[in-house]
């Protein structure tokens, strides 16, 4: 690698990454080549290149509250020669590898900054809200990691139904009244009010919609104005499949014919 691919690629991961607060790139054991690895308290990445197969590969692992790292699981894959390949393919190779990273909004994602000013409206997106989601319930830390190394993202409608959703029922329904409920019902308001239109349906649809009627009840009083207003409407799609409309058949028209 005449112009140093690896160290290209490293580099360029190194940039990104330490956009989202991991910390590297930090040289890594790997007897089949090269490798260095990035990292944060609760997950890492590893870029490495094998000789003998002439590959470049990214992985992804979790790191244990104890600090042990554990399986590399593989995210992308590409092949490069040594002595044909240029700087071209090294580039090609690093964005596909960016773009794994990354996510979609994947760096406002991690910074967690938003400035919002008095013009500015509904611009919380779903990550943000999601990750709100985590400071009150921190046993979503973990399900949020294992969605980032097998997706490369959030799936955030997914996430919200099958991970976020069984948790606030089990709020609602055994203390609504604590303090977490009333700042789950705070944080929903909030969201709701300042969120773009993917946030607004996700806490309609995927979550509130999900939830049984008993556990919706407890919470319904404690909703914002134009959350109650709002949900008492999308609540009765609740279960229903709504088909498409079926398109208007054409009129055939009638030529009619020219007598000679």
């Amino acid at each position: 690698m005449d112009f140093q691919a690896f160290t290209l690629i490293q580099d360029g991961l190194a940039e990104e990454l330490q956009k989202q607060g991991f910390h590297g790139p930090e040289p890594l054991e790997f007897e089949k080549g090269t490798a260095v690895s990035y990292a944060t308290e609760e997950v890492a990445y590893c870029l490495r290149y094998d000789n003998s197969a002439q590959r470049f590969e990214l992985c992804s692992a979790l790191i244990s509250p104890s600090g042990e790292v554990g399986d590399w699981r593989s995210l992308s894959l590409w092949l490069f020669d040594e002595k044909e390949g240029d700087r071209r393919d090294a580039e090609s190779i690093l964005n596909d590898f960016l773009d794994v990273v990354r996510g979609p909004k994947r760096v406002a994602v991690v910074q967690q900054k938003r400035k919002r000013g008095k013009d500015d409206e509904r611009n919380v997106d779903p990550m943000f809200f999601i990750n709100r989601l985590a400071g009150l319930f921190p046993e979503l830390k973990n399900d949020l990691n294992e969605e980032r190394i097998l997706y490369g993202q959030v799936r955030y409608v997914t996430f919200v139904k099958q991970k976020v959703s069984p948790l606030c029922e089990e709020l609602a329904a055994k203390n609504p009244d604590s303090d977490l409920c009333k700042k789950l019902c705070a944080l929903l308001d909030d969201m709701y009010k300042n969120g773009d239109l993917n946030v607004r349906s996700i806490v309609t649809c995927s979550l509130l919609n999900t939830m049984s009627d008993g556990a919706f009840a407890s919470l319904q009083d404690r909703l914002g104005e134009e959350l109650q207003k709002d949900i008492k409407h999308t609540r009765k799609l609740k279960d229903k499949k709504i088909k498409p409309e079926k398109p208007k058949k054409e009129k055939k028209k009638v030529q009619a014919r020219l007598g000679g």
